[in-house]
């Protein structure tokens, strides 16, 4: 007669190969973020340039660029007329002047809108 066969011992598997070190990884990673980073810095800079060279762009950056200047010089004032020679001047608390604020800007929007159609 045959002698009975033994079952088959399950394999055990042996230890994971050992992967790259920390070091590695992090390496690996950092080049890979700089790399992304690359290429969006590219990106923005191309958007930059085409920005840049539209004279819709312009117009309007200079338009804001006053509107704010006119902004911070007339805060400048009153500041200066009330706190610095002593004017009695009336209080405007912030939480009255905000609504008057977005009206101004929808105004600047809608008015900006208007001037690009024609």
């Amino acid at each position: 007669m045959t002698e009975p066969t033994k079952p088959a011992e399950p394999e055990v598997p042996g230890p994971p190969p050992p992967g790259p070190s920390f070091e590695a990884r992090m390496e690996s990673f950092g080049k890979d973020v700089g790399t992304r980073m690359e290429g969006l810095g590219k990106e923005a800079e191309d958007a930059a340039h085409r920005w840049s060279n539209d004279p819709g762009v312009k117009q309007n950056l200079t338009f804001l660029a006053r509107m704010w200047g006119l902004v911070l010089l007339a805060a400048g004032v009153w500041l200066f007329a009330g706190v610095t020679l002593g004017y009695d001047l009336p209080s405007l608390p912030l939480r009255d002047l905000w609504p008057v604020a977005l009206i101004v800007l929808g105004g600047a929007v809608i008015l900006r809108g208007l001037a690009r159609r024609t």
